[in-house]
């Protein structure tokens, strides 16, 4: 019997492309003509020569740059075909995980990108045991149910130290622990070492901290010594998700943002991600910071109000110079709307969008919370201003006779600083 094969072209998406020499103004209107795409791929007299990001893009802002100046060289491959069933063989030999891949003709002309998820997609056509939950996520883009995907960090590590067989324990435990936590029926993805859950139910933030500590405390008795393995995981709000692209983006861009993350992390997707965390050693720490932080913006604030109205916006920029680990500030009208622009840091070295005045706050938690309690200090999210998870504080004041809210962000990098220099002042 004559095994079946599939071309490389056949899987490979159909990325938009550049002319090399398209200047940096044309560029960032191309990514906004587009929309909906990551990346795009630049060509040179027809031949692929890298793939431009947009988070790149939207960096740089000499306007003498042109497409090929900021191209990320990256694999090439020729045209071909592969036995279906060998198709799990791409992941070896290809560096699929870290970058797509620019699939050519003979003539070296391109013809497409493969990526990892288009990839598995294709695979689990042919892995019976996967089939049925790729359906099952394909059938559910645009549908009031969650995809949530689990799996764990560093098991190469962990593998190196204690050999295969322990690694095996430790995931039966995970699978163990994810079943006892979650309804509905779990599939694993082998070729990813994840747990793959569709449900019409957003899972529970309170559920995730409950796997994070009986996952750990299993862990710790076995491995107490190896402290590296943690959890990561993240859900995605499939109403909000239009096409297959867009979900093998987010899949992608989300367990991106988990790696860079120390400790178990879970982000839930929607209209504002929000990150869960959990890190033993971490949370004393984490509250006494959080005390630290409402006793500074509180500071911030009786500054703010001792001076005149007309010198906020210049009050504030003194601010960083006390207080160099906010990112950002803004003040609000007891109405909701934004009184001043973004006031950012000087020293922040990556981009912040210029929030502007008459902006509607109105809807946010920290506007709500802060005029009814007083101050809120809200949980990690992601913010719109940086495209990074962030924490916002927020506090109610008064200035003759008028209400205002005072508003702030932290960097979730500067967290990590602020834990760093919070233990060395303790030790």
């Amino acid at each position: 019997m004559k095994v079946e094969e599939i071309s490389l072209l056949d899987i490979s998406i159909s990325i938009p492309t550049v002319p090399h020499d398209l200047s940096l103004k044309e560029l960032k209107g191309v990514f906004d003509e587009l929309g909906i795409y990551r990346y795009l791929t630049v060509l040179k007299d027809n031949i692929p020569v890298g793939i431009v990001y947009r988070e790149k893009v939207e960096i740089y802002s000499n306007e003498k740059l042109i497409a090929g100046d900021i191209a990320m060289t990256c694999c090439r491959l020729r045209n071909t075909s592969v036995k279906k069933d060998s198709l799990t063989g791409l992941f070896e030999i290809l560096p699929l995980e870290k970058e797509p891949v620019i699939v050519t003709d003979k003539r070296g002309t391109y013809l497409g990108v493969l990526t990892y998820d288009t990839v598995l997609h294709y695979v689990t056509h042919h892995r019976e045991h996967v089939l049925p939950i790729m359906q099952k996520v394909h059938s559910s883009i645009g549908k009031k149910e969650y995809l949530c995907i689990f799996g764990l960090k560093n098991l190469d590590r962990f593998k190196s130290v204690f050999g295969t067989e322990k690694l095996e324990s430790v995931q039966k435990i995970f699978l163990e622990d994810v079943r006892e936590a979650f309804e509905g029926e779990i599939t694993g993805i082998p070729e990813k070492g994840e747990l793959w859950v569709i449900s019409g139910k957003l899972p529970e933030k309170e559920s995730i901290k409950e796997l994070f500590r009986e996952f750990h405390r299993e862990y710790t008795l076995l491995f107490g010594e190896f402290q590296h393995v943690h959890i990561y995981g993240f859900c995605l709000d499939m109403s909000i998700i239009d096409s297959e692209e867009k979900l093998y983006r987010l899949k992608e861009e989300l367990r991106e943002r988990t790696a860079k993350i120390e400790g178990s992390v879970f982000i839930v997707h929607g209209l504002q991600p929000t990150l869960i965390l959990h890190d033993p050693t971490k949370q004393k720490l984490i509250t006494n910071i959080k005390k630290r932080i409402l006793s500074d913006f509180k500071d911030i604030v009786e500054h703010v109000r001792s001076v005149p109205k007309d010198t906020w916006e210049y009050t504030l920029y003194d601010m960083f110079e006390r207080y160099p680990y906010f990112e950002l500030f803004y003040i609000i009208s007891e109405k909701g709307l934004q009184i001043t622009n973004n006031i950012v840091n000087p020293k922040v070295n990556y981009f912040v969008a210029q929030g502007k005045k008459g902006t509607d706050r109105s809807e946010k938690p920290y506007f709500s919370h802060a005029m009814k309690e007083g101050s809120f200090i809200s949980d990690v999210y992601l913010s719109k201003a940086t495209d990074d998870f962030c924490i916002t504080i927020s506090e109610k004041f008064t200035y003759e006779g008028k209400t205002y809210i005072l508003a702030g962000d932290i960097n979730f990098r500067q967290i990590h600083r602020l834990v760093k220099s919070y233990r060395e002042a303790t030790v």
